[in-house]
C-alpha cells in the first residue's frame, strides 16, 4: 500500500548554473549552510536533495503543526504539496534568480512582511522571524509555508470564491499582494496554474485520503541510561469516535476514550488504533498512585472544580447542590441525555476553571481537563487529587503509517520517552518508598554535623518523611526554588518551595509538637512544628481551618496530615507549593527576623535541601 511518504517522495532537481546565480541569491550570498547534529538539513541547496529519512521528518513536521492549528485533511494535504512544489522538502534549498530560500522559498521582502503583526502575530499567534539563516531552519519553514497557506486561500477566496483550491498556490508563487484581474492570458499566470493542475489538484484527492487512513501509535518508556521503564502506570485519552473530514482532537473534549494500563517487560504500552492525524495525550502516571490518591482530602481546597455522582443523585440535584443549571451541567460534560448519569462518574461544574477548547492543539494540554476525563478511571474523588499523581503529559498527533519520526524498526508509531533517572535510581527509589511507616523510629530525626552553612554549621536530618504526599512537580535545586535563591531588596529565599497543586496533602516529617498556626503569605498560613532536634516551618498551607489539621500544643505523630497546600493569591507562579524552612536548634523565638539580612531568618535558619534529599516517601 502507497503510504502519503512514498507518494510525495522527491529526487534531486536541477542545479543552476553559475551564470545563472544572481548577487542577491543565498546561493551567493550564503554557498554552504552548517547545521548542528540533531538539525534537519539538505545535501545540498538543490530542490529535493534531501535524504528519504530526512523529508519524512519535514513532512512529519509540517503535518503535525498543521494538524495542531486544526487544519483539515484536504487542507494539510494542500500546504505539504505547496512545500513539495516549492522545495522538495528540502529545508536548505534556494533559489539561483531570486532571494528565494527555505522549504516555503520565501523572498525577503516575503520574510519582511510575515513578521508584521496583522500577519504572522494575527495567524499563528507569534511572530515568525525567517530573517537571515532562520529561513533555512525546518521548524520556522514549516510555519512559514502554513502562514502563507492562511494568506493565500484568504486571497484566493476573494478573487475567486467559486475555485478557492485551483487558486491558492497561485497567489503563494506569485506574491500575496497580487491583483490577478485580467491577468488570465499573462504567461506566469498560466504556468502557475499549469503547475497547480499538475503538482497540486493531480495529487490532492489521493494525499487526502493517504493522511486520512487509520494508523497505529505506541508509546515506549525508557530510563536515562536507555532501559525500559517496567510496570509504570499509564493513561492514554484517545478520541471515541472520528470526526469525518478534520483530524479528531481530544483536548477540552469529554466524550472521549481513556486507557489505563502499566508497560510490559521492554517499557512499552499496547498500540492504539485511532484515525489518521488523530490527537492522542499521554500521560505517565506516579507508580504508587493507588496509595496517594487515598491520603488526599477529596476534591481540594481551592474551587470545585469536579463532584462525583453519588447514589441517588442525578444532574437536577448536583446542578442545585453546586450553584448551577442542568443545562450548563451537561454542555460542560458532553452529556447528551441529561436523565442518564451514572454512579461514579465523576463531572466538571460548569465555570469552575471550565475552558472552551483551544484554538491550538498544545503539546502540553491543561492538567485541569487532563484529570477531570480520567479521574473516574483511576478511582479518584476530583480533578485537584487526579492532577498530583501526574507525572508527565504531553499531546501527540498520530502520524501516518510509515512514518520515519519514530522507531523504524516497527511499522507504526513507536514514541519513545525518556526518563530523567537512571535504571538503578529508579530502584533505588522504589526499595527506599518500601521504608515501614514507625512513628517512633530511633533515627527519625538523626542529625549529622556538616561543614559550610549560614554559620558555618549545618544539620542533615537524616530518615525523614518527606512533607508532601508526592514528590515535587518541579526541582527545587534550581531557580527561584532553591535556597538561597535571590528575591526582591536584596532578600535571599530562606527555603525550599516543593511545587505541588492545591489540596496537596502536607505530613510532619517526624514526631513533634505544634508551635503555632498563623497567617504567612499571600493569604496562605503556616505551621510551625517542633521536632525535637530542630524546628520546620511549613509554609503556604491553605488557610481554611477545615483543612488545617492541627492546632498550638498538639503533639503529631510522623506522618501525620496536618494540612494541604493553598492557594497564593495576589501573586503570579507557576504552581502553588509547599515552603519549607527547617531551622537547627528548638528554641523559642521568633523565626522571622527582618534585620538578620540576607535571609530575614533567625541565625539557626539551615539549607533544607540536604535532609530533603534524603527523605523518604513511606
Amino acid at each position: 500500500m502507497t503510504t502519503i511518504y512514498e507518494l510525495l517522495r522527491t529526487q534531486k532537481g536541477r542545479a543552476y548554473g553559475e551564470k545563472q546565480i544572481e548577487s542577491h541569491s543565498w546561493l551567493k550570498l550564503c554557498p554552504s549552510i552548517e547545521k548542528q547534529p540533531n538539525e534537519i538539513a539538505g545535501k545540498s541547496r538543490v530542490w529535493g536533495d534531501i535524504s528519504a529519512d530526512d523529508q519524512a521528518l519535514v513532512i512529519d513536521l509540517i503535518i503535525e503543526i498543521c494538524t495542531r492549528y486544526k487544519l483539515t485533511y484536504r487542507e494539510i494535504a494542500y500546504v505539504l504539496l505547496m512545500v513539495r512544489v516549492e522545495s522538495g522538502f528540502n529545508p536548505d534549498a534556494a533559489a539561483g534568480t531570486t532571494s528565494a530560500a527555505g522549504l516555503a522559498q520565501y523572498t525577503k521582502a516575503t520574510v519582511t512582511e510575515a513578521r508584521k503583526p496583522h500577519l504572522s502575530k494575527h495567524f499563528l499567534n507569534f511572530e515568525l522571524d525567517l530573517t537571515d539563516r532562520n529561513v533555512f531552519d525546518a521548524e520556522r519553514g514549516a510555519y512559514g509555508a502554513l502562514l502563507s497557506y492562511f494568506i493565500c486561500k484568504q486571497r484566493a477566496a476573494k478573487y475567486f470564491p467559486d475555485d478557492i483550491e485551483a487558486s491558492i498556490y497561485l497567489f503563494h508563487h506569485e506574491g500575496w499582494y497580487l491583483n490577478p484581474t485580467g491577468k488570465d492570458g499573462d504567461a506566469n499566470v498560466v504556468a502557475v496554474r499549469k503547475i497547480i493542475k499538475t503538482d497540486i489538484l493531480g495529487r490532492l484527492d489521493e494525499a487526502e485520503k493517504l493522511l486520512q487512513q487509520k494508523t497505529k501509535v505506541q508509546f515506549t518508556l525508557n530510563t536515562a541510561d536507555n532501559k525500559p521503564y517496567v510496570n509504570q502506570p499509564f493513561t492514554v485519552v484517545l478520541p471515541a469516535k472520528g470526526r469525518g473530514q478534520q483530524p479528531s482532537a481530544v483536548q477540552h473534549q469529554q466524550a472521549v476514550k481513556v486507557v489505563t494500563g502499566v508497560t510490559d517487560g521492554q517499557g512499552r504500552t499496547p498500540a492504539f488504533e485511532v484515525d489518521g492525524l488523530s490527537e492522542v495525550v499521554f500521560s505517565i502516571l506516579n507508580v504508587n498512585y493507588k496509595k496517594l490518591l487515598r491520603l488526599f482530602p477529596g476534591r481540594g481546597t481551592g474551587q470545585i472544580t469536579s463532584c462525583k455522582v453519588g447514589k441517588g443523585e442525578s444532574l437536577s440535584s448536583l446542578a442545585k447542590a453546586h450553584k448551577t443549571t442542568v443545562a450548563a451541567l451537561a454542555q460542560a460534560n458532553d452529556i447528551k441525555d441529561a436523565n442518564r448519569v451514572s454512579i461514579g462518574q465523576v463531572l466538571r461544574i460548569p465555570g469552575q476553571g471550565d475552558a472552551s477548547a483551544p484554538a491550538y492543539w498544545w503539546r502540553r494540554p491543561e492538567t485541569d481537563w487532563l484529570a477531570s476525563v480520567i479521574a473516574s478511571h483511576l478511582g479518584a474523588e476530583g480533578v485537584e487529587d487526579t492532577a498530583a499523581v501526574v507525572e508527565h503529559k504531553r499531546s501527540h498527533v498520530a502520524l501516518p503509517t510509515g512514518n520515519k519520526a519514530h522507531d523504524s524498526a516497527v511499522p507504526h508509531n513507536n514514541i519513545t520517552i525518556a526518563g530523567g533517572k537512571k535504571a538503578d535510581q529508579i530502584a533505588s527509589s522504589q526499595r527506599s518508598q518500601k521504608i515501614p511507616h514507625q512513628t517512633n523510629e530511633a533515627q527519625a530525626a538523626k542529625t549529622v554535623a556538616v561543614k559550610g552553612s549560614i554559620k558555618e554549621e549545618k544539620k542533615v536530618i537524616e530518615g525523614l518523611l518527606y512533607p508532601l504526599a508526592v514528590k515535587a512537580a518541579a526541582d527545587y535545586h534550581t531557580g527561584a526554588r532553591r535556597f538561597g535563591s535571590n528575591r526582591a531588596s536584596g532578600r535571599k529565599h530562606a527555603g525550599i518551595d516543593l511545587y505541588a497543586p492545591t489540596g496537596t496533602t502536607v505530613r510532619a516529617m517526624a514526631d513533634g509538637t505544634v508551635l503555632d498556626v498563623y497567617e504567612f503569605y499571600c493569604e496562605t498560613f503556616v505551621i510551625e512544628i517542633d521536632h525535637g532536634s530542630f524546628i520546620a516551618r511549613y509554609g503556604e498551607v491553605d488557610k481554611n481551618r477545615k483543612n488545617i489539621f492541627v492546632a498550638r500544643g498538639d503533639r503529631v505523630a510522623r506522618g501525620e496530615k496536618i494540612g494541604v497546600v493553598g492557594k497564593l493569591v495576589g501573586i503570579k507562579v507557576p504552581s502553588d507549593m509547599l515552603h519549607l524552612e527547617m531551622y537547627s536548634t528548638n528554641k523559642r523565638s521568633p523565626l522571622t527576623v527582618r534585620e538578620n539580612r540576607p535571609y530575614q531568618r533567625r541565625e539557626d535558619l539551615m539549607d533544607p535541601t540536604s535532609s530533603i534529599n534524603k527523605a523518604v516517601l513511606e
